[in-house]
């Protein structure tokens, strides 16, 4: 009698996963240790949710857009369950495609009792079931970062909340990107308002009870040949040649970061990295005013998200602004690698067992109560979190983002106030609540007295007495925390 023969069939992983081995994983945990890096420097807390939520969740909150990209979830074990499903081929839950909608129910949950505004950050896996390609997969990992409620009036004597919340989410994103080796020529944030690009859709001729289902068009334009999309247009009424004039008509009001703005949030230098683009509208139908896709070149968009300032109140919440996007790391992942920006071998193993950013503040930055110098607040913020490269290592032909003679002075968790009050007293409360190391008050450019909040003692400059917020000081205020801490 003969012996039956083993199965010796492989079992491939399903489509759209990836089976990662040391190097692979090595390189995923590069990025996720950037994203937490910067998330962290600029101030963001973290936080995390269920990797599976009520598919109700997502059919409500996000629109028709994500309904046909969710893998649905049930056990099978009660009747009911499966009837329900053959019935209405809707499961009861669904694998996350996204965080915003966990995120907004979470907030909703304790809006009361949480601080004002809520900085959070997560990095964690999710699911989306659609068809594989380059840069997009079933199984990937994202890092979500958000603002969530910023008072009305916005830092004090700064510009208004809106602006406000945008510009920081923005700057996250620059910052990630400086510190992986990226630059504004290789990558750029386009942005738009969906207001504006609504009321340029009526100015065309739209009825507005379309404009979802146009917003929904014009974001799958680029997956679309240009056949179907006019045919499409022309089904719903949209006249092309009028909102594409109406659009481009808006492009200076809409541009709303200023000089004035980037002075504010101390990232003026930073213009060069954003750029007004009337066709990203983003297909998910929470989104109520700026939105963005943070494209690089030969690469689908790497980062994506805006506003949505009705989300929170959906869930049972107050009225609460709100601003975030997503990233996933397949897209990052190969546009680091095509641009010769992803360590390798020792490299990649060094870069990865380094210290990663101060979870605990570092510095917390204040004004003495002049107005005149909230704008140096925020300058100083920026180069602490962005920290000071060596000259010798900028001067190198060979550099890489991950030496380790980069930084003269290495970036840190920096954060401002957000409240009303310019009494020091109260700043200082603000400051141990939310422990810093350090307090740094800023009198002029050049006078900035810094205090160890651990000894409660002050901390003066051996050449100067006080310090400077000037990068090439001497008695840069940034040395002498970097050197305590």
């Amino acid at each position: 009698m003969s012996q039956k023969k083993p199965n010796t069939k492989k079992i491939k992983p399903p489509k759209g996963t990836r089976d990662l081995y040391p190097e692979d994983l090595l390189r995923q945990q590069y990025i996720t240790n950037a994203w937490r890096d910067a998330a962290l420097r600029c101030g963001f807390d973290e936080i995390a949710g269920p990797t599976f939520e009520t598919t109700e969740l997502y059919a409500v909150k996000s629109g028709e857009g994500i309904l046909g990209e969710l893998f649905q979830a049930f056990s099978g074990k009660s009747p009911k369950e499966v009837e329900r499903v053959k019935e209405t081929g809707q499961a009861e839950f669904a694998l996350r495609p996204e965080f915003t909608p966990t995120l907004a129910r979470m907030y909703a949950a304790k809006a009361k009792e949480l601080p004002q505004p809520c900085k959070w950050f997560t990095a964690g896996p999710y699911f989306r079931a659609e068809r594989p390609q380059r840069g997009r997969l079933r199984e990937f990992l994202q890092w979500n970062c958000d603002i969530i409620g910023v008072s009305s009036n916005g830092p004090p004597n700064g510009p208004g909340h809106n602006e406000t919340m945008d510009a920081e989410i923005f700057a996250v994103l620059v910052r990630l990107f400086e510190d992986l080796g990226l630059t504004h020529d290789e990558l750029i944030i386009h942005y738009t308002n969906r207001q504006a690009v609504v009321d340029a859709m009526v100015r065309a001729g739209l009825s507005k009870d379309l404009s979802e289902d146009a917003l929904w068009l014009l974001d799958r334009r680029s997956k679309m040949s240009h056949e179907a999309f006019l045919s499409e247009a022309d089904a719903i009424g949209l006249d092309l040649e009028t909102f594409e004039k109406s659009i481009q008509s808006q492009s200076s009001d809409a541009q709303f970061f200023t000089d004035e703005l980037m002075d504010a949030i101390g990232t003026h230098d930073e213009y060069k990295w954003y750029g007004w683009d009337p066709s990203v509208v983003r297909g998910l139908a929470y989104y109520t005013g700026t939105v963005f896709e943070a494209i690089a070149d030969g690469e689908r968009a790497v980062a994506g998200g805006g506003r949505y300032d009705n989300l929170i109140e959906l869930f049972g919440g107050p009225p609460t602004p709100a601003c975030g996007f997503g990233m996933g790391d397949v897209v990052l992942g190969n546009l680091l690698e095509d641009k010769g920006l992803m360590p390798t071998g020792s490299d990649l193993m060094d870069a990865v067992a380094r210290p990663q950013a101060s979870i605990r503040p570092v510095a917390f930055v204040v004004p003495n109560g002049d107005e005149n110098n909230e704008a140096l607040v925020h300058t100083l913020v920026a180069n602490l979190r962005r920290g000071i490269e060596c000259e010798q290592w900028k001067s190198r032909d060979d550099r890489k983002p991950w030496d380790r003679d980069r930084y003269r002075v290495p970036p840190m968790h920096a954060r401002v106030t957000y409240k009303s009050t310019r009494n020091l007293k109260k700043l200082r409360s603000d400051a141990e609540k939310q422990h810093a190391r350090f307090f740094v008050e800023i009198h002029a450019d050049n006078k900035v007295e810094l205090t160890n909040m651990d000894t409660r003692e002050p901390i003066t400059s051996e050449t100067h007495g006080s310090f400077s917020i000037d990068p090439t000081a001497e008695n840069y205020v940034g040395t002498a925390i970097a050197a305590r801490s």
